[in-house]
């Protein structure tokens, strides 16, 4: 099995996460921001990363990848639960994907790009709030974004992590998702697969905030 990734691009990492926690040994190839990788042209129409190849199947969709991986590994533990239990966890990773990293990313690429605008900023910061807000409701009581360690954390995790190392943060009203968190990085998949280096970022910061 191989995987052609990103290493900070939270699609991928989502995947890998995925993959270290199912303990599913797999061969990376890692592609650098903005690089086109002839192999990611040739088998992505789209032309971007993550791409799972097992045997003859050829994977380019996150999402998709890690259902594949749940179908084919289901003696993990990240795909688990009764069915309500099983559609909310798709239902965040969903979301993690289409809303939340919407959100976030102008607001990343600014400052990764050395031109954060302070109005933008404003505008991410109430946005960031009103989705903590949403998360605390859905996460309520419970350890982790399911029945257990699961994909929807698998997916919320990158995006928490690139909120915290670009400058978001997690008030004081935020209690129950500063433990969630600190839960996931407790986890030795959360080291493992963290990025070496955020493009834009002081190495200091990032160890300041992680």
């Amino acid at each position: 099995m191989k995987l052609y990734h990103r290493p900070d691009c939270p699609f991928c990492w989502k995947v890998r996460l995925f993959l270290r926690e199912a303990g599913v040994e797999v061969s990376e190839i890692s592609v650098k921001l903005g690089e086109k990788h002839p192999d990611v042209v040739a088998l992505n129409p789209n032309g971007t990363v993550p791409v799972l190849i097992d045997g003859d199947m050829v994977l380019w969709e996150s999402a998709v990848i890690v259902e594949y991986l749940a179908d084919k590994f289901p003696e993990t533990s990240l795909m688990t639960g009764t069915p309500e239990q099983r559609a909310k966890i798709r239902q965040i990773h969903s979301y993690s994907d289409n809303r939340l990293g919407k959100i976030l990313f102008p607001y990343i690429k600014q400052v990764r790009d050395g031109k954060a605008d302070g109005d933008l900023q404003h505008t991410i910061d109430k946005a960031w709030q009103a989705e903590l807000d949403m998360l605390t409701l859905q996460l309520g009581d419970q350890d982790y974004f399911g029945p257990d360690f699961s994909v929807a954390d698998c997916a919320l995790i990158p995006r928490f992590t690139l909120a915290l190392v670009y400058g978001l943060t997690l008030g004081k009203t935020y209690g129950k998702l500063k433990n969630w968190f600190e839960r996931c990085k407790r986890r030795s998949s959360f080291a493992t697969v963290l990025p070496a280096s955020f493009p834009g970022i002081d190495e200091m910061i990032k160890l300041e905030i992680l």
